[in-house]
C-alpha cells in the first residue's frame, strides 16, 4: 500500500512568519515576517525538484514519511495525520508576501466511497473502451440535446447550444471520467443532481469534427438514432452560421420539434407557425457487435437474485436469477432481436406505462448463455459489480448450496 519517494528527504526545515495580533487589535509586527527558522535556506538540498514560481526559482522538499500512496488509504491517512508539506520559494520573498500566497494547496481528501466503489473506480481508471461498447453505453445512456434560449446579444435575439450528453449516477463518477478520455479529454463533467454526474460536450465545433464522425462510423441502433440525425442537421447549419439568421433559425426550431421532448411551451408560443422536421424511420435493429451489447447492457441492463417463499423448498425459500434489459415500447423490434440473439428470453409488457422487458429467468440459459457471453464482453461501470456478485450466486445454485438451511452452512463453513 506505500511506496517511499525517491527523493524523501529529511525532517522538514521551517521558516515560521508571525501572525500574532495584539489584544487591542492589529498585529504586534509586519505580518508574515519570518521571526524565527531551524536552518538557513542555502542548507536545504535540491531532494525534490525546481520549478517557477512567479518567475523564481523554486525550491521544494519533501520529508521523511512523505510517500505515495494508494486511493483506498486516504482515509487512513487524514485520520492519522501522515500527510508532509513542502517549503518554497526564497527565504527573502517571505519578507514582502504572504507565505500562504507561496504554497500551492494541494487538496487531499477522504472518500466516503464504499469498498466496492472504491474496487471499480481503481479497475476503471484504466478502462480502454472499445467504440462499440461506447455506442451501445451511449444508446442507453445519452442525450442529443439542442437549446435556443432569448439572448439579446444575437440579431435573431435567440441563441442556439447543441449538447451531447450522458448522464450517470455518482458511483459510475470514474466511467465518465474514461468516456471523455476516449473522446480525447473534450468536454466537461459537472455535477446533474443530488446523485448523478453528466459528461457534456456543448461546442458545436467539437461535435462536429469529432462526434458526429464517430458516430457516423459506429452507428445507434435504437430510436435514439433518429435524434441524432436530426441532431447532425442542426450541428450542420450552425457549422454554417445558419443560427445566426432568422432563417436558419426557424429550420433548427423545426428540427427541435422532433428531438426528445420537442419544444417548450415558450417556444411554442414564439414560434406557433412552426411545423416538426419529420422523424426519420429506423429499421436497422440488427446487434452490430457483441462489445455494444456489452455497453447497452452496462447502461439499461440489470442482473436480478430474488428469494421467494417456497413451502416446497427444504430451506423454505426459492432462489432465482433474473437477467433483464428495459427500454421503450418503441424499441420493441430491438427487445425482440435480444431473444434471437441470445436463443432464450422472452418479452414483458409493463402495465404502468410504455416499458418493455427483455427477461431471462430459466437457470440454464443463465448459465449456459448470459454468463458465458459477458464474462467475455465484460459489463462496464459499477454494474459490472452487481453482475460478479451474480455469478457467485449461481455457482452456489450449480453446487446446491443454495437449499442447504443457514445454520448448517455456517457450521459446515
Amino acid at each position: 500500500m506505500w511506496e517511499k519517494l525517491s527523493n524523501s528527504g529529511e525532517a522538514l526545515k521551517l521558516l515560521i512568519p508571525n501572525l500574532a495580533w495584539k489584544c487591542g487589535g492589529g498585529r504586534s509586527n509586519d505580518s508574515c515576517t519570518v521571526t524565527s527558522q531551524k536552518m538557513i535556506e542555502n542548507e536545504m538540498g535540491y531532494r525534490g525538484s525546481k520549478s517557477m514560481l512567479n518567475n523564481n526559482v523554486v525550491k521544494e522538499q519533501r520529508v521523511d514519511g512523505s510517500y505515495k500512496y494508494s486511493f483506498l488509504a486516504r482515509k487512513a491517512i487524514i485520520r492519522n495525520g501522515l500527510l508532509r508539506c513542502t517549503l518554497m520559494d526564497f527565504e527573502r520573498n517571505y519578507q514582502v508576501k504572504a507565505l500562504s500566497n507561496q504554497i500551492i494547496n494541494r487538496r487531499f481528501y477522504s472518500s466516503s466511497l464504499s469498498k466496492s466503489e472504491l474496487l471499480i473506480k481503481k479497475e476503471g481508471t484504466n478502462l480502454n473502451l472499445n467504440p462499440w461498447t461506447v455506442v451501445g453505453f451511449s444508446d442507453a445512456e445519452s442525450s442529443f440535446m439542442v437549446r435556443i434560449r432569448k439572448n439579446s446579444k444575437y440579431n435573431t435575439g435567440w441563441v442556439v447550444v447543441a449538447i451531447f450528453s450522458i448522464v450517470v449516477d455518482k458511483k459510475d463518477l470514474f466511467l465518465l471520467d474514461s468516456i471523455k478520455a476516449f473522446f480525447g479529454g473534450i468536454g466537461s463533467i459537472k455535477k446533474n443532481g443530488n446523485s448523478t454526474f453528466s459528461y457534456r460536450i456543448e461546442s458545436s465545433q467539437q461535435i462536429m469534427k469529432l462526434i458526429i464522425p464517430f458516430f457516423d462510423k459506429y452507428p445507434l441502433i435504437t430510436e435514439k438514432v433518429g435524434d441524432y440525425i436530426l441532431f447532425k442537421k442542426v450541428v450542420e447549419l450552425m457549422s454554417n452560421k445558419e443560427h445566426l439568421t432568422k432563417e436558419g433559425l426557424y429550420k433548427i426550431v423545426s428540427l427541435k420539434a422532433s428531438i426528445n421532448k420537442g419544444l417548450s411551451e415558450e417556444l411554442q408560443a414564439t414560434f406557433p407557425q412552426c411545423v416538426p422536421a419529420p422523424r426519420p424511420v429506423t429499421d436497422n435493429k440488427i446487434i452490430p457487435d457483441p462489445n455494444w451489447l456489452a455497453g447497452f447492457v452496462s447502461g439499461d441492463g440489470s442482473f436480478k437474485a430474488i428469494l421467494k417463499k417456497s413451502y416446497t423448498v427444504k430451506v423454505g425459500y426459492q432462489s432465482i436469477l433474473v437477467f433483464q434489459v428495459t427500454q421503450h415500447a418503441r424499441d420493441e423490434k430491438l427487445m425482440e432481436s435480444l431473444i434471437s440473439y441470445f436463443n432464450c428470453g422472452y418479452i414483458e409488457k409493463d402495465l404502468r406505462g410504455p416499458w418493455l422487458y427483455y427477461t431471462v429467468k430459466n437457470f440454464s440459459d443463465i448459465c449456459d448463455k448470459i454468463i458465458p457471453f459477458f464474462l467475455q464482453y465484460n459489463i462496464i461501470g459499477s454494474k459490472s459489480l452487481d453482475f460478479n456478485a451474480w455469478c457467485k450466486i449461481a455457482t452456489l445454485m450449480q453446487n446446491k448450496e443454495h437449499l442447504i438451511p443457514c445454520e448448517a452452512w455456517v457450521k459446515s463453513n
